[in-house]
């Protein structure tokens, strides 16, 4: 078995880590990765020690990379072509007849949010995306609810497995020394629209104490607009933006927070929140995706509507009363001992399964 896994290469956050759990819970099976552009995706596998090609284009658009890559895929004799993104899914799907390799399409996120506001193009976009979903052999959804919307768009359930995201957690973590003084909130993600930042916002508005600080990690088009509206919120004094950091700052931040919040509108099973769980760090999340099989129970977090500002308060409200009367680490502790199911030998052995599935 010879896999190719193959990737726009300009993900960041959740995408980029994915690939690279993949990576790490399948060290047995011979992978190799392939990318269209040189960006965080390339550099995460020189890192690794992960062999990528790099097939660049002169644009998004410029096809001519295809002749490249199905030589590349019949030289090389793969087993299966695993794709990830829209643009991958895209070009090996115009190649998919002429080779022989098995194809199989990992689904990240909300195919019909995927290109969610950008204007005319964004839907040609997604009808050309959605088109792609019924081509390969399998599908992967990475939850149940992604799962259900590939067959609302009439995807046969019998070609999709839901294989729930992983992390290699590190059993020798140990917390830093924190500053009592102040209830530090931390968000990690893209700074758009799903993400729904700006209902975190308006929740810290009404809060009722100000003990706190919000520090927010990542960047996007939302930035402008959420700095504004930070600042119309008289919140500036309280609300860091960092933009966007390494993974061992966002370590560092993990260790400063006493608690992590997820306000997204979409989600489909955050690794950032099995970084929270690695950290002993509880959390605070819409409640979207799979996100509920993360947080069972207020035993190990809270969940929350989508786009409930006034929820988010509350919530928010009953972590704060728990880090002041002591019992906010407890909870944490119980989210780790519960999150650290989802390993990424866990996400490896359901992928090579599905892998065997469609070689046979």
């Amino acid at each position: 078995m010879k896999i190719l896994h193959v990737n726009a290469g300009n993900e960041f956050g959740g995408g980029l880590f994915h690939i690279q759990s993949l990576f790490r819970g399948m060290d047995t099976i011979d992978m190799e990765l392939l990318v269209f552009e040189e960006g965080p995706v390339a550099d995460m596998a020189r890192k690794s020690g992960i062999t990528v090609y790099i097939l660049s284009q002169q644009s998004r658009y410029d096809i001519r990379v295809l002749k490249k890559l199905r030589q590349l895929i019949q030289r090389n004799g793969y087993t299966v072509v695993h794709t990830h993104g829209p643009r991958a899914n895209l070009f090996v799907s115009l190649l998919h007849r002429l080779i022989a390799a098995k194809w199989i399409m990992t689904v990240h996120s909300d195919p019909t949010l995927d290109f969610e506001h950008r204007g005319i193009k964004g839907k040609l976009f997604e009808q050309i995306n959605l088109r792609t979903l019924k081509k390969p052999d399998h599908l992967i959804a990475v939850s149940k609810e992604i799962k259900s919307i590939l067959m609302q768009n009439n995807v046969s359930a019998s070609q999709v497995s839901v294989v729930h995201n992983g992390r290699a957690f590190s059993e020798d973590w140990k917390p830093a020394a924190k500053d009592t003084s102040i209830f530090r909130m931390l968000t990690v993600g893209r700074l758009e629209k799903v993400k729904g930042h700006r209902y975190l916002i308006e929740a810290l508005r009404q809060l009722d104490f100000s003990d706190w600080m919000l520090t927010i990690c990542g960047s996007g088009e939302e930035e402008v607009e959420l700095k504004a509206l930070v600042n119309r919120s008289g919140l500036t004094e309280k609300v860091l933006f960092l933009g966007w950091i390494d993974s061992e700052e966002v370590s560092r931040q993990f260790s400063k927070a006493d608690v992590m919040i997820l306000p997204s509108l979409s989600e489909s099973f955050p690794l950032v929140a099995l970084e929270a769980g690695e950290k002993r760090l509880p959390v605070i999340a819409s409640e979207v995706g799979d996100v509920k099989d993360m947080i069972p129970s207020e035993q190990y977090g809270w969940l929350v509507p989508k786009g409930n500002s006034t929820a988010l308060k509350k919530a928010i409200e009953q972590a704060h009363h728990e880090w002041k009367t002591g019992r906010l680490e407890a909870v944490g502790k119980s989210f780790y001992a519960w999150s650290r199911q989802f390993t990424i030998e866990k996400q490896g052995n359901e992928t090579v399964e599905v892998y065997r599935k469609v070689s046979e």
